[in-house]
């Protein structure tokens, strides 16, 4: 699920500018005051904040709205199926036998997840048509107690197949928790499927790499991975793009101050907006004469907030009390996009209550 709105951009925007003077040792100034106001509350309280705290330099951030980009939002609309890979490719096979059960290990990773149905690739090879048996196990290093089970009709087919399987009761599984899926033949006939592995898994697939074999309690590890889909719900997704502004205040008591600062806030967000994901490494420090720091330039692209323009402002005087206080504005356009991810049934649900309503 991304989020980007508006109050969520000026964060990451906040973020950003803190470590612009955190990491840059040279700045010898460490009053530098940072704060982030919304735009229904920001002339109250950015009138009252200097009676109150009377620090500078002062930077304000501004959220000055956002507008859809209507170009975009299409692409935002459409199903989104939750899947765990076991396996990369099919380049060996186990037979299933009704005596002995194949178990591969399942896990995910960054978030809970809903089992919905698990996916096997099988080949037949007869003669019988026996049913498959597919068990969900809990277990840190072999399975240890049934969570859920189902089954597949035994079918004959020429080649590699999918077959799938719903697993009830329902059961969530929990993130960086070591599960396993069993799957083994039913009735008292002998072999009539492969089960399809893959004998050189890779971690960044298949986060928990386990094969085993054997019956509750007694089991055996082989190496290798099964070749296999472990399916989560099926999303509808709904979002678009937004173009938003964040304005950006510098004050100070003296002209030079504020010109540094804007300058140099001006510099890092040129960076940010020529900044790429995968060329971060490549920034490099080699060119590095200023003592500027550009480790983080790459933050805000990384959240998926692009920088579009940056403009900077002409300087301005205003008299508070007894001090002269100078002050330039930086504006930067950025460009985000939200999203949000509603589980189908919930989405047949609100149909039906808005139905009835209608006919009522």
């Amino acid at each position: 699920m991304r989020y980007q709105q508006p109050r969520n951009i000026k964060q990451h925007f906040v973020k950003f500018v803190n470590k612009i003077f955190s990491t840059n040792k040279n700045w010898k100034n460490t009053e530098i005051e940072i704060l982030a106001l919304s735009e229904n509350n920001s002339p109250e309280a950015f009138e009252q904040y200097p009676w109150d705290k009377e620090k500078y330099p002062l930077i304000v951030l501004f959220g000055e709205g956002s507008t859809d980009d209507l170009w975009s939002i299409d692409s935002r609309i459409g199903y989104l199926w939750d899947i765990l890979k076991i396996g990369s490719s099919p380049n060996d096979s186990i037979k299933l036998s009704n005596t002995n059960m194949v178990a591969f290990g399942v896990k995910t990773e960054k978030y809970d997840m809903p089992l919905r149905s698990v996916d096997l690739a099988l080949q037949y090879i007869g003669p019988y048509e026996n049913d498959i048996i597919v068990q969900l196990w809990n277990g840190s290093s072999e399975p240890t107690s049934i969570l859920a089970s189902g089954s597949i009709s035994g079918k004959a087919f020429r080649s590699m197949e999918w077959a799938s399987t719903s697993l009830f009761p329902i059961v969530t599984l929990a993130k960086d928790t070591n599960y396993f899926i069993s799957v083994h033949t039913s009735g008292s006939l002998g072999n009539s499927y492969n089960l399809m592995l893959d004998k050189t898994p890779s971690a960044d697939i298949t986060p928990f790499i386990s094969l085993l074999t054997g019956t509750s309690g007694s089991w055996t590890p082989i190496s290798g991975s099964a070749f296999a889909k472990v399916n989560g719900p099926v999303y509808y997704r709904v979002g678009g793009g937004l173009n938003s502004t964040i304005r950006v205040f510098v004050e100070s008591k003296d002209l030079a101050t504020t010109q540094k600062i804007a300058d140099l806030l001006f510099v890092y967000f040129h960076l940010a907006k020529h900044s790429n994901p995968q060329r971060k490494e490549k920034m490099g420090f080699s060119a590095n004469t200023t003592g500027m720091n550009y480790g983080f330039v790459s933050d805000l692209t990384d959240e998926g907030i692009y920088i579009k323009d940056v403009d900077k402002g002409a300087e301005s005087v205003r008299i508070r009390g007894n001090d002269r206080l100078f002050s330039v504005d930086l504006s930067v356009n950025a460009y985000s996009n939200w999203t949000e991810e509603y589980i189908l049934p919930v989405l047949e649900d609100i149909k039906v209550i808005i139905n009835e309503k209608n006919a009522n």
